[in-house]
């Protein structure tokens, strides 16, 4: 295994890792029966760095990363930057039920789907006889 060493590279190598970027952040998305649920990978930000806003069928996703450290940096392998992400959403899904969580880097948001499109079971009554 090879051993990385701490000391200072070169100047264009530690100024070309600390350009900010915006990244998509991976997500997985799945179904329940009453919902849809996303989960964003956001690492470096924080619960107040995150916005979420619908726009008619768009739900916007921004995530703004803590800035970089202070100081000169030695070595970077890490990638610094800013998140963001669109997902439309269908006429099945309630857009007043939308909530959101933030936890250790992963953003949670879950959409209700709108009472019509939810399964529900019809009573059968007895008949006449």
């Amino acid at each position: 295994m090879k051993t990385q060493e701490l000391t200072k590279r070169e100047q264009a190598d530690v100024t070309r890792v600390q350009q900010t970027e915006t990244f998509v952040p991976a997500a997985d998305i799945w179904e329940t029966e009453d919902q849809v649920v996303l989960r964003l990978d956001m690492p470096g930000v924080a619960k107040d760095g995150v916005e979420v806003k619908v726009e008619r069928d768009t739900l916007n996703v921004r995530g703004k990363a803590a800035p970089a450290p202070t100081g000169t940096a030695l070595y970077c392998e890490q990638r610094i930057g800013d998140f963001q992400r669109q997902f439309t959403l269908s006429e099945d899904l309630d857009r007043d039920s939308i909530s959101a969580e933030m936890d250790a880097g992963v953003l949670t948001i879950r959409v209700s789907k709108a009472e019509q499109v939810k399964p529900r079971t019809i009573q059968i009554r007895a008949g006449n006889n």
